[in-house]
């Protein structure tokens, strides 16, 4: 019987064959005395056993970085366009990539090449790692001999992706260090300081200011009951977590997302950008306007503007212009994105259109994440003012009170 297998070297590369052997058992042995390391092993001829679909389940549910799928396109672009056979190409990939999860995601997809699939329906098997933007753009290009261009636009639009989203994280983790620090400060003085000197205000038998008891009471609080509040918060952060990503609750706080002062600017302008660039790439390679809206729909992580792609699908179907479906939501939707599609509408232009729109918002969020410090820290300021006086005042109060004590 001929057993198909993927195992790993000593040097940790990745390599698969078929081996003739009686059983499964002496395949597995034959692979260990040729010192490999066996990842998966099935009968070529039947179904893959529990282990490799346990293993394919594995990889197809996992997600790969954004700079993995950026590597993986601009690589295989630059090898087509040069040359290199595809199977050749995606074992070169193999080869170089550090990853030992990509190592066996390429090494299937590259099987499955090498058997007569495709290419986009290989990824397709791999749905949590390779998008529906990706995998349609890999399909129109395999259709209209243009895989390679098509590849460098998916490499394109991923770079662009993890450079604003590296921008928007990068602007959120000044206020994010400021208000924990901060916070640590408080709880830090309000435990171990504040009773300590409560105490030595006791012996004087001195009424306390208000300040100090309130910071005395929220004290008392924490040492008595600080590990329920901690199991709480965790349970809270946990709990949050899990309604964001249900299905039925995500909505509402994508919603809200939208409503937050200075975040919602970011997040429309982020999915505009996401929304109009993946339409205009779609589009410039050959996929129909139905399909492209279909495939925009993965590229937009918000709920609201997925609902407005749906909903514009719905429409463009019946026949209605794309300006008029987008049109629906202008509270979300810009007037200006509804003007610049009825403008490609009209002269045959819808990618140059969503290109153009595209670009500006991307700079619009490239914009707004450099000066979100700038509008942040003034109010971060104010907020450590006012916690670091309330705090001064609590611990510094009583102290005065106590030197005007002894000098009478």
């Amino acid at each position: 019987m001929e057993f198909q297998y993927i195992a790993t070297t000593k040097e940790g590369k990745l390599k698969n064959g078929v081996v003739d052997t009686s059983s499964k058992e002496k395949a597995h042995e034959y692979l260990q005395q040729k010192g490999l390391k066996v990842v998966s092993i099935h009968n070529k001829g039947k179904h893959k056993n529990k282990r490799a679909n346990f293993l394919d389940a594995n990889i197809g549910k996992g997600k790969a970085t954004l700079m993995d799928k950026v590597i993986i396109a601009r690589h295989l672009a630059v090898m087509l366009r040069a040359g290199l056979p595809l199977v050749e190409a995606l074992k070169a990939i193999e080869e170089q990539s550090t990853s030992n999860k990509i190592k066996i995601i390429i090494s299937k997809v590259r099987a499955d090449v090498s058997g007569g699939n495709n290419l986009a329906s290989s990824l397709t098997k791999f749905p949590k790692v390779f998008s529906g933007i990706f995998i349609g753009m890999v399909k129109v290009g395999e259709a209209s001999g243009t895989l390679e261009r098509n590849l460098e636009y998916v490499a394109g639009e991923l770079e662009k992706d993890y450079e604003l989203t590296r921008k928007v994280k990068s602007a959120l983790l000044y206020p994010i260090i400021v208000i924990t620090a901060t916070f640590i400060l408080g709880i830090g003085l309000t435990i171990f300081i504040l009773p300590k000197i409560v105490d030595m205000f006791d012996t004087f038998k001195l009424e306390l200011p208000i300040t100090t008891k309130i910071f005395l009471g929220v004290a008392t609080f924490l040492v008595d009951y600080g590990i329920y509040v901690l199991i709480f918060v965790i349970l809270s952060v946990i709990v949050v977590r899990v309604l964001m990503k249900l299905e039925k609750t995500k909505k509402y706080f994508h919603r809200l997302y939208l409503k937050i002062p200075v975040a919602k600017a970011i997040v429309r302008n982020l999915n505009l950008a996401r929304m109009t660039r993946s339409l205009s790439i779609l589009l410039k390679s050959g996929v129909t306007i139905n399909d492209s809206l279909e495939i925009a729909v993965v590229a937009v992580e918000n709920t609201e503007f997925k609902d407005i792609l749906n909903n514009s699908l719905k429409g463009v179907k019946r026949g209605q212009p794309l300006a008029v479906t987008m049109g629906s939501r202008p509270e979300i939707i810009p007037s200006m994105v509804n003007k610049m599609i009825a403008i490609g509408e009209k002269t045959g232009k819808l990618e140059e259109s969503l290109f153009y729109l595209a670009d500006f918002y991307e700079e619009e969020v490239n914009n707004a994440t450099k000066n979100l410090a700038t509008v942040i820290e003034p109010i971060l300021l104010i907020f450590i003012g006012l916690v670091l006086g309330f705090l001064s005042v609590a611990i510094i109060s009583p102290i005065y009170q106590f030197t005007g004590s002894l000098q009478r």
